[in-house]
């Protein structure tokens, strides 16, 4: 009897640590599992932030080297400047580049300094930023740096080149708003929500600018205390990814870092560990003392397991009752999980019949999840995967052949109201034998990244005020004619439009009233072309024209007389009637050059021949007096 009891008492004291050990387990479990959850969802969500933030920055530098680029190559400045290195006591040719420098001021620059070939300067205007927080060199064709006094700023210099020589430079100090925009805009993302942007400053440190915690630029050490590297320490070694550690202030954050392109400049966004995991501790809160109180129930329902045994009996179905309740509730916690998340969630049979639609998805596509549950899952797809996805399903089973399980994919998806839109999709095999088999499909709207990628493919080909095409799309468009016209056997013409008396306005009646002007003028450019024609923003008050597959060059005198015509009536601006008028110059292809460089600057050349002209607005390119000069940049 002794002995019974003794090992009734080793069973029961057996049992009571395999509970209290089960029930740690199990809270560990629900803590790791919605922490592992918390990670790795904020881990994708601060990685594609970054690289959308990354993406928009390289547009906005680009951008602005581009405008640096477009005054270094203006035939008129090539001209002044090879005339004061053979003349540097010519005042008419420095007062010409003045007023150049002058008037480049109204196309982005807030200062800008011009330079002979003995280094020299020959005019100036603006102001450039003295004694920057930060002065970051930044790796590009020509020397550049991006600064920082109160806002962000890109200094360039550009080389001037003529017939392979280099005859002076320019510099340009040019305001980049945007990148200010961005920074302040991280901010909304949490507490301790912090973009960072760093250069390398020797061996074992980096100069970072200002960010959102930090309202001064900082000298850090590329590692912490202890020896370990800091996020910002991978993005500067050109490395992508993600990274749960300590930052410069030596707390533990979830942090993304990736390079700037090939700027030499990385970046990191990053947001304490302490504010993702509140909401966990929040929810601990309640399930702890709720385990507590399981326990607790357990280990008194012990006490009575072994007497007598028809009371154990019973008392062992009773504890499988309760069993069976404390699954049903992991199971709801599990659910709760679930449906707690962003992604969408969707479950099929092997069939394609709907069994799970969690909240996710109810927002995503506009169904309601009871109204989705024994539906047919090809209902949220487009055609004509509609129409073939039962199909598809059959040689799965009969196969075994798929080209999207385990792989992330973008496809199209189509809401309740008939919209289509852009989702990521992961497909998992869920396999739980005999007739339970079907897929799980993770799915997430990345319809805002797309926009966001194609709002930035704009930005990077059309000019922002007028939303005519930039100088780079203009040259894609006339290297593609000369590619096409050289195989056919064609021509094709160049028109280079200069605004008469827009200097004048934009002076008198402001640079609100000189934009609206400009979009104007773009508008009634645009009607005067035909569809497969291009017009685009040169800078400032130019315009450039391709006129594709001409029958004949003086088809081309046509459209010059059809744009004079219409941009000498006036313009109605607010309440202005405002005039204007337009010099062309037209180059010919071949006639007149066979590359790009070559064809806009000779229309150049005809432009200025034109505005000399008191008989005519336009005119083509004479090679005989290709050789004479304009000293008037302006209007």
């Amino acid at each position: 009897m002794q002995t019974t009891k003794i090992k009734q008492s080793r069973i029961l004291l057996i049992a009571r640590l395999i509970l209290i050990l089960a029930t740690a387990a199990v809270g560990a479990a629900v803590f790791f599992v919605m922490k592992n959850a918390g990670e790795n969802q904020l881990i994708t969500s601060l990685r594609s932030d970054l690289e959308s933030i990354v993406a928009l920055e390289l547009a906005t530098i680009e951008h602005g080297m581009e405008k640096t680029s477009t005054i270094a190559t203006r035939p008129f400045l090539i001209r002044q400047i090879e005339t004061v290195n053979a003349e540097p006591d010519n005042a008419a040719a420095r007062a010409a580049l003045q007023r150049g420098a002058d008037s480049f001021l109204m196309t982005g620059p807030s200062a800008i300094s011009m330079f002979d070939r003995a280094g020299r300067e020959v005019a100036h205007a603006g102001h450039f930023v003295g004694n920057p927080e930060v002065s970051a060199p930044i790796q590009l064709h020509d020397e550049a740096r991006l600064l920082y006094r109160g806002g962000y700023y890109l200094r360039s210099t550009k080389r001037v080149w003529h017939d392979g020589l280099m005859i002076g430079k320019v510099i340009t100090e040019i305001p980049l708003p945007t990148l200010d925009r961005l920074f302040r805009s991280v901010g909304l993302r949490g507490e301790t929500a912090e973009l960072a942007m760093c250069a390398p400053a020797g061996e074992h440190g980096m100069h970072c600018f200002p960010s959102t915690l930090s309202h001064r630029a900082l000298d850090l050490s590329t590692t912490t205390s202890s020896g370990m590297p800091l996020p910002m320490t991978y993005a500067l070694r050109g490395e992508s990814g993600a990274i749960v550690t300590r930052d410069y202030r030596h707390r533990e954050v979830v942090a993304a870092y990736r390079p700037v392109g090939r700027l030499g400049l990385g970046m990191v966004l990053k947001i304490d560990s302490r504010e993702l995991y509140a909401p966990i501790w929040r929810q601990l809160r309640y399930v702890l003392p709720l385990l507590g109180i399981v326990l607790a129930i357990a280990l008194l329902s012990l006490r009575w397991l072994f007497t007598p045994l028809v009371a154990e009996l019973v008392r062992s179905e009773r504890e499988t009752h309760e069993a069976n309740e404390r699954l049903r509730e992991s199971e709801g916690q599990v659910r709760t999980l679930v449906e707690s998340v962003n992604e969408g969630i969707v479950v099929i049979s092997e069939n394609g019949t709907i069994k799970l639609f969690n909240p996710g998805a109810e927002k995503m596509f506009g169904h309601r999840g009871e109204d989705m549950l024994g539906r047919n899952v090809s209902m949220l797809m487009p055609e004509p995967f509609r129409s073939e996805h039962d199909e598809y399903l059959a040689r799965y089973w009969r196969t075994g052949e798929a080209h999207v399980i385990g792989r992330p994919r973008e496809v199209k998806a189509c809401r309740r109201d008939g919209s289509l839109f852009n989702v990521e999709l992961r497909v998992s095999l869920l396999e739980r034998g005999g007739a339970n088999r079907g897929f799980i499909g993770i799915l997430q709207d990345i319809s805002e990244r797309k926009a966001i990628e194609a709002q930035m493919a704009h930005f990077a080909n059309y000019d922002a005020l007028t939303n005519l095409a930039n100088r780079r799309l203009v040259q894609d468009r006339i290297e593609q004619a000369i590619a096409h016209a050289r195989r056919a056997h064609d021509c094709f013409a160049i028109l280079f439009i200069d605004l008469d008396k827009f200097k004048s306005v934009n002076d008198r009646l402001g640079h609100d009233i000189g934009d609206q002007l400009l979009r104007a003028v773009a508008r009634r450019l645009s009607a005067c072309l035909r569809e497969e024609d291009t017009v685009g923003r040169q800078g400032g008050d130019e315009f450039i024209a391709l006129l594709a597959r001409l029958e004949q060059p003086e088809d081309a005198a046509a459209v010059a007389e059809k744009i004079v015509e219409a941009l000498s009536a006036p313009f109605d601006i607010g309440a202005h009637a405002l005039h204007i008028s337009a010099s062309i110059g037209i180059a010919i292809y071949p006639n007149d050059g066979a590359d790009f460089e070559t064809l806009i600057r000779h229309s150049d050349t005809a432009m200025y021949r034109a505005k000399q002209s008191q008989d005519r607005r336009f005119r083509f390119f004479d090679q005989a007096s290709a050789g004479e000069t304009e000293d008037d940049p302006g209007n």
